[in-house]
Order: structure tokens, then sequence, then C-alpha cells
């Protein structure tokens, strides 16, 4: 081959590896957004869960940094702890957008962790914080079960307290008729502890006097009692009580961080 030929040959050659070079990179791009929009999104699901601490779209923010990609926007549900958000990143070859939404995980079963206490509901939320004590409102998934978070027994359930409580008397259209309940007597560190799931759904709990280990189903939600909707007024006291509970539960549960 004369050298004029070979000349035309490297010139061509480069000139089809530069749009090869530049497709790859701008994969390679898409896939690195992609990947931290994901981990951004978890994180700030799992902040607006109390999984993590800090603010929600604040920690998104750091792992998409983290990521080597800056995040353009970010949004929350409060209610339903569900994060959705979108990060960019700039190439030479244009700037590459990601999006991406992530809600609190669900747990298979009541997940347990290193203590021995297992988060009590199906998914790994709360609906509200501190009310009436250290009582906290657990979300529940679509098939509503409600575990016990430690070994135990269960002392007591079906109908559980009495009255229309005053949240009912302002809003009477919460009033569902009588509350029922599960309530568990548990012994940790030396120390007698009892818990309660609320609003259960009749007839969905375990017997009293049945023993139960950390993660077992012990009922499902429902809408008795006074609620608006359906979710689990998860207590832990230091006795058998539903209301005004003394204990908090961030200080056995697993996965949160104390508020």
């Amino acid at each position: 081959m004369s050298a004029p030929a070979l000349v035309l040959c490297a010139v061509a050659g480069l000139a089809l590896a530069l749009p090869v070079a530049a497709a790859g990179s701008a994969l390679e791009a898409r896939h690195r957004a992609a990947g931290a929009a994901d981990a951004a999104a978890l994180a700030a699901a799992d902040a607006a869960s109390g999984w993590a601490s800090g603010e929600p779209c604040e920690l998104a923010g750091l792992v998409a940094a983290a990521g080597e990609v800056e995040l353009e926007s970010c949004d929350v549900e409060d209610s339903t702890g569900r994060a959705r958000l979108s990060v960019s990143t700039r190439t030479p070859f244009g700037t590459v957008v990601a999006r991406a939404h992530a809600g609190p995980e669900a747990a298979p079963g009541g997940v347990v962790g290193e203590n021995g206490w297992a988060w009590p509901s199906g998914v790994r939320a709360v609906t509200q914080g501190f009310h009436d004590g250290y009582a906290i409102d657990l979300a529940v998934a679509a098939d509503g079960a409600l575990y016990a978070p430690y070994d135990g027994v269960v002392v007591a359930s079906g109908i559980v307290g009495d009255g229309v409580p005053e949240a009912c008397v302002a809003n009477p259209g919460w009033w569902r008729g009588p509350n029922h309940s599960v309530v568990m007597r548990h012994e940790f560190a030396g120390r007698v502890i009892f818990s309660s799931h609320n609003h259960i759904a009749p007839g969905s709990a375990v017997e009293p006097g049945v023993r139960v280990v950390a993660g077992q189903q012990v009922a499902t939600s429902g809408m008795s009692g006074c609620t608006s909707g359906p979710h689990s007024h998860f207590t832990m006291a230091t006795t058998q009580r539903i209301v005004n509970p003394d204990i908090n539960p961030y200080d056995y549960l697993p996965g949160r961080a104390a508020e």
C-alpha cells in the first residue's frame, strides 16, 4: 500500500474512532448519573422515614456529590416517605440528566436487628412521630401485617380502652367504634416492657397467653377506634397500658435514629 493510502486509512480510522469514543463516554456518564440518582433517592427516602439521619434532600445532595453528579431537583412526600429527584452531570458532549424515585423499604416479615428487636410493621416508616407520650404511628403495608417487636407473651387482645377519645370528639368522622389492640409483655436486659399495636382489625390478633418471637405477625392493621386511616398506634411502656406510654421505642427498635 502506498504512503498516501496509509495516511488516508489513518485519517479514516481516527474519524471513526472519535464518534465511538464520544458514544462510550456519554454512555458511561449516563450509567454514572443513573447509579448516583438511585443512591440519592434511596438516601432521601431513608431519611424521610427515619432510617438515616439528616434532612432528606440535603442527604440526597451529599450522596449525589459523592457520585460526582449535581442534584437538580428533590421532592419528598411527608405522608409516604417517597422521594423523587433528578441529577445531572456535564460532559464534553453535553449535559446528562437522570431521574429516580424510592420509597420506604418493605420489611419481609418483621426484620430483626442485632439487638433482637424487630421493626413492628411491614413498612419501615412512621406516619406520625411522638404523641400521647412516646406513642408513634406506624405506616402499614398492603397486607396490614403487624409484628411482635421482641420475644414475649400476648397479655391482652381484642377491645382495649373505653370511651371516645378527645380527638374523635373534635373529629367525629374518625370514630370507628371500640379500639382493638394486641398487648405484649417482654423481658429485656432485666427489664419488663409492654408493647402494643392499636386500631387493629377486629379478630386479627393472637390470643392472650400465646408466646411470640420477634418478627412474628401478631395482628393485622384495621380501622378500629379513633383513626383517620389504616396504621398502627404503637406503644412501649413500663406497665400494661396503651395510653401515655413512657418508653421511647427508638431506644429499642432497629434501623432508626432516636428522636
